[in-house]
């Protein structure tokens, strides 16, 4: 499961670029005419077949079926969204289960192109992937959280839908007892894995007491043992964004292949180079340089195999070593106050953008520039922040960010107009009233 972190922030405006691409790119090789006569939904597909129209459309597709809608809210960045669509959605026994009660819909939340924003905050998604059931009249019935495996996934909806009763109170209740065999022990966390993931709101504490469970038991174990179908999911779901460097995420790369024949390559590969992405962006963070030894070795067997995998999958995958390098590179510059090479290397990629380079873009060289002392880095940052704002006036980030930089110049009078305009832009929308909540919390001095 992945909430919403400073990763996401740095890819968004990638990964909206990358879900529009993807449609341009689907359209162009298709023939129109086609497309045009084509029915609403697919049942071509392996596994979970899902409707291929406008939300609205699946919900009404539900009604004229008599079932209900699963919904899949989804990103491109989400590492368990990736494992989940690649591996268990397409499982024939999945395909059977759901295809018989639901319309099922996977929705990007944010590809702004099908209303994925509007329809995410509609609902209060807060992490990803998150599981809506809803009726067909488009209102919610339950939903749920996390990556799990067919099995598991079948199982959460069948008691979600009251078809059948949990047995994790009775398995809970010999834990909390003290059994602590390591074959029980396997098997608590593992149905531990379904039941944290259902309910409204994901429990992050109760997440973190498991992963501390899991932790005695990967130690408690000779790691070569851990080489099986339901240990790789264990240590998949409990010790994902653990950064290189930590014993059990070196012994998995370390026995890539064999991990990959029990699990799958698309959950080695994202446990892998995510263990990457964070040792990464930490020794960026030293401003030392080191974060390149890192990427060295994604060139190198096995991790070089992950890259392929990935990169075949989603050509624009933000695990790419290239755009891995490019966060890791300016994070190494702020850290080592180099504020002439961040200057110089914000402008060269915004030149390289061009007419592409969008509010994000230009938000992202002004938060950086802000950090430097120079008078001349603040005015270059208010005028990145003043461009980001002309480019995407409803975004809340960007609003906010403008808004602090002006006051930072003493335009206090002309912050305060920017915060008025922004909030009379805002309409009822789910979409708009989040983006108020967003820019409320980042300007508690001046929220209503």
């Amino acid at each position: 499961m992945n909430e919403p972190t400073y990763r996401t922030r740095v890819v968004t405006s990638l990964a909206r670029a990358c879900s529009v691409v993807g449609l341009l790119a689907l359209y162009a090789c298709s023939d129109s005419a086609i497309v045009e006569d084509e029915p609403p939904a697919s049942h071509a597909e392996p596994g979970m077949a899902f409707f291929h129209g406008s939300f609205d459309d699946a919900v009404a597709e539900a009604r004229e079926q008599g079932k209900k809608v699963f919904l899949d809210v989804y990103t491109d960045w989400c590492g368990p969204c990736i494992v989940m669509q690649e591996t268990v959605f397409p499982l024939p026994e999945v395909g059977e289960y759901f295809n018989a009660r639901f319309v099922n819909y996977k929705l990007d939340a944010e590809d702004e192109s099908i209303g994925g924003p509007e329809i995410a905050a509609r609902y209060e998604v807060k992490a990803y992937p998150t599981y809506l059931i809803l009726d067909n009249k488009g209102a919610e019935i339950g939903r749920a959280t996390s990556g799990m495996s067919g099995d598991q996934f079948v199982a959460l909806f069948s008691r979600m839908l009251g078809e059948t009763e949990s047995q994790f109170e009775t398995i809970k209740a010999r834990f909390d007892s003290g059994e602590r065999s390591p074959e029980f022990v396997q098997e608590y966390l593992d149905a531990a894995i379904v039941d944290q993931s259902m309910g409204s709101d994901f429990d992050f504490q109760r997440f973190a007491e498991l992963k501390k469970v899991a932790g005695d038991y990967f130690a408690s174990r000779d790691h070569s043992v851990l080489v099986n179908e339901t240990d790789a999911r264990l240590i998949t779901t409990y010790w994902d964004k653990t950064p290189r460097g930590d014993s059990l995420v070196e012994f998995v790369i370390d026995n890539y292949d064999e991990f990959v024949s029990v699990s799958s390559d698309a959950a080695m590969s994202q446990f892998v180079l995510g263990a990457t992405w964070y040792a990464g962006l930490a020794a960026a963070e030293l401003g030392d340089g080191s974060y390149e030894a890192l990427l060295e070795e994604l060139g190198e067997e096995p991790l070089s195999k992950a890259v392929a995998y990935d990169l075949a999958r989603d050509p624009a995958s933000v695990l790419d070593p290239v755009r891995m390098h490019s966060v890791f590179q300016m994070r190494d510059l702020v850290a080592s106050e180099n504020w002439g090479g961040v200057a110089s290397e914000w402008a060269r990629r915004i030149a390289d953008a061009g007419a592409t380079a969008d509010a994000r873009t230009y938000n992202g060289a002004a938060r950086d520039l802000a950090g430097s002392p120079e008078a001349a880095h603040q005015a270059l940052a208010l005028e990145y922040y003043s461009k980001a704002y002309e480019l995407d006036s409803s975004d809340a980030l960007v609003a906010a960010s403008y808004g602090a930089q002006l006051r930072r110049a003493g335009q206090d009078e002309l912050a305060e107009q920017l915060m008025e305009e922004f909030r009379a832009s805002l309409g009822d929308s789910a979409e708009d009233q989040r983006q108020l909540e967003l820019f409320n919390r980042l300007n508690p001095q001046t929220s209503d």
